[in-house]
């Protein structure tokens, strides 16, 4: 890592939340020198009645390194299990976030909202802000929590409220769409707000409120504003 290049780390309930909440920014991040890192804390299948739980989880984990090689990205999955976050011990959740930041050292952690709809979004939410919570030595200096199209419009615990607004070139935004081309599976017909084509067109939406022609967009959780030495 060179003395300009940052280590970002984006932290992601499930396989796919990563591409779909910020897929375009991590190819930013890139396309701009930084170091990309991604922990997915569940890649099961427990909430599917009459799948095999060892086979669909080796699919979505396999899914899971093809989308990283996109961004040059070291992974880290763990094993919680889907759509039941609730179940598990909380403190095992924060301590996986915990050990993940102290691996990768970033400076910059992306995540879920605890705005959304779903209950293993907000855990998440929940669990990377205890993990990050400012402490002398700590390499977090910004907290960004991004929208999962079908989860994020749909949540009943507040409105998701961005402030921050990472503007996307083309080649990012084509990146972005190869990587929800890996989690095909995953994705939805048009007119399905998980479709491809809408969230492809959602980052044009939020482009064009920025005066942009493409962009992600984020709630800011924590930003440190950095001196220099």
């Amino acid at each position: 890592m060179t003395s300009t290049s940052r280590s970002v780390l984006a932290v992601a309930a499930h396989a796919d939340d990563e591409v779909l909440g910020a897929g375009g920014t991590l190819a930013a991040h890139v396309h701009a020198g930084d170091h990309v890192h991604l922990l997915v804390l569940s890649a099961s299948a427990t909430s599917r009645q009459g799948e095999d739980h060892d086979q669909v989880r080796a699919h979505r984990a396999a899914c899971v390194e093809k989308a990283a090689a996109l961004y040059d990205a070291q992974v880290q999955i763990a094993d919680f299990p889907d759509n039941a976050f609730d179940t598990a011990p909380r403190l095992g959740i924060t301590q996986t976030v915990e050990a993940a930041v102290s691996r990768f050292k970033p400076q910059i952690l992306y995540t879920h909202s605890t705005a959304d709809l779903s209950l293993d979004h907000r855990i998440t939410a929940e669990a990377v802000a205890a993990a990050t919570r400012p402490q002398p030595g700590s390499t977090v200096a910004t907290v960004l929590a991004w929208e999962v199209r079908s989860a994020t419009e749909w949540g009943t615990g507040g409105p998701f409220r961005p402030t921050w607004f990472q503007p996307l070139t083309d080649q990012d935004l084509a990146v972005k769409e190869q990587a929800l081309e890996v989690y095909a599976s995953e994705m939805r017909p048009w007119p399905h707000t998980r479709s491809v084509r809408a969230v492809l067109a959602a980052a044009r939406v939020r482009g064009a409120q920025v005066g942009h022609e493409a962009a992600e967009a984020f709630e800011v959780v924590r930003h440190t504003v950095l001196t220099p030495a």
